[in-house]
C-alpha cells in the first residue's frame, strides 16, 4: 500500500467505521435474497475492481484555499454566484410517489488531485427500517448504473447508491471529479470505497441561458457514452413543498452504445431539472432504464433547505 492510498483510506475510515459500527447499515441475508442474484453476481466484478483500483489512487487531504467568485454583470441569466454551495448548506428531498425523503448536505472540503473539492453527502431514505441498508440511489446518472466501472465500462449489474459526491465550481462551471460509493462487503455488509471520475463530469455550465448546451462527460473507450444537459427554458413557475419558485429548465440526457463497437445506439428519457436563483435544484425527475426490469420515473421536490448564507463561494 503506497502513501496516496494511506491517505485515502485514512481520511474515510470514519465514515466507514459509522457505517460498520451501525447494525441498521448492514445487508442482512434477507435483505440480501430480496435483492436476488443482481448482488452475487456484482459481488465478484466488484472483488476484481478493488483489486485493480486498490493501489495508485490519490488521497483526501487538507485543501489549501478555495476560488473566490465575482458578483455576476448582468442579468437574465443563472451565475455560479446564484448556485449556492457553502458549507453547511443543506436541501431536503420528498419522493412525491413514495413520501420517502433524504438530504444532500455541503459537509466541507477537501483536496482532490491538487483541487479543493466541497463534499456532497447524500442521506439515508427515511423513514427508515432500522433493519434495512436505507441508502437509496435517488440521481439520474446514479440510479442509471453511470458511475462505478470496472475497468472502461460502467458496471451496470446494480444501481449502487452513492455516499457522497465532490465537487468543485469556477464562475464558469461546477464540476464533479470524485464520489464515495455503497458497495457490497461479504458476507451480508457493506462498505464505502472512494473513486475518481475519469474524466471529471461538468454538471454545470455557468451562467445558464436558454439555448444553452454542455456536455456532462463523454465516454469513448470500450462502450461510447455521451452525457448532455440543455436549458430548454427559463421563468418557468413550480410550486413545491418548500415554496414557489421562477425557475430555469434543464434537460439531461445520455446516449450510449449497444457495444464497444455499436451498430446502434440507445437514448435515454429526458432528465429533467427545475433550477432557482439562490436556492439551487428545486425539483427533479429522472427515469430508470438501466440496472433495473422495468422503466419508470421518479421525481423529487424539495421539501426544505438550509442555507447560510450570504453565498459568497
Amino acid at each position: 500500500m503506497n502513501s496516496y492510498q494511506l491517505s485515502e483510506r485514512m481520511a474515510i475510515s470514519d465514515q466507514r467505521s459509522a457505517i460498520r459500527k451501525d447494525p441498521s447499515n448492514k445487508r442482512n441475508p434477507s435483505l440480501l435474497n430480496a435483492d436476488g442474484f443482481r448482488w452475487l453476481k456484482a459481488i465478484s466484478i466488484i472483488f476484481f475492481l478493488l483489486f485493480l483500483c486498490s493501489c495508485g489512487d490519490e488521497g483526501l487531504i487538507d485543501p489549501h484555499g478555495e476560488t473566490s467568485l465575482p458578483p455576476p454583470n448582468t442579468i437574465g441569466r443563472l451565475h455560479a454566484i446564484d448556485f449556492p454551495t457553502d458549507t453547511g448548506s443543506a436541501w431536503s428531498y420528498i419522493n412525491i410517489d413514495t413520501d420517502e425523503e433524504f438530504t444532500l448536505r455541503v459537509e466541507g472540503t477537501r483536496d482532490v488531485g491538487g483541487t479543493t473539492h466541497r463534499q456532497m453527502t447524500v442521506s439515508e431514505i427515511s423513514p427508515s427500517d432500522p433493519d434495512q441498508f436505507n441508502w437509496q440511489a435517488v440521481d439520474h446518472l446514479v440510479a442509471n448504473a453511470f458511475y462505478l466501472r470496472f475497468d472502461t465500462e460502467f458496471v451496470d449489474v446494480f444501481p449502487f447508491p452513492i455516499f457522497a459526491t465532490y465537487f468543485y465550481k469556477t464562475p464558469q462551471a461546477l464540476v464533479e471529479s470524485a464520489f464515495d460509493i455503497f458497495l457490497p462487503d461479504p458476507p451480508d455488509g457493506i462498505t464505502i470505497e472512494h473513486y475518481k471520475h475519469f474524466p471529471p463530469r461538468r454538471l454545470w455550465d455557468f451562467p445558464l441561458k436558454v439555448g444553452k448546451k454542455w456536455v456532462v462527460f463523454e465516454k469513448t473507450a470500450g462502450i461510447p457514452v455521451e452525457v448532455t444537459r440543455y436549458v430548454a427554458e427559463k421563468d418557468v413557475q413550480v410550486t413545491v413543498p418548500a415554496g414557489s419558485y421562477t425557475t430555469y429548465v434543464v434537460h439531461e440526457e445520455a446516449v450510449y452504445g449497444d457495444r464497444p463497437e455499436p451498430s446502434s445506439f440507445l437514448i435515454s428519457p429526458l432528465a429533467i431539472y427545475w433550477v432557482a436563483p439562490s436556492i439551487g435544484v428545486v425539483q427533479y425527475r429522472y427515469s430508470r432504464y438501466r440496472a433495473t426490469e422495468e422503466l419508470f420515473s421518479e421525481t423529487f421536490a424539495l421539501k426544505s433547505f438550509h442555507l447560510p448564507g450570504p453565498n459568497t463561494d
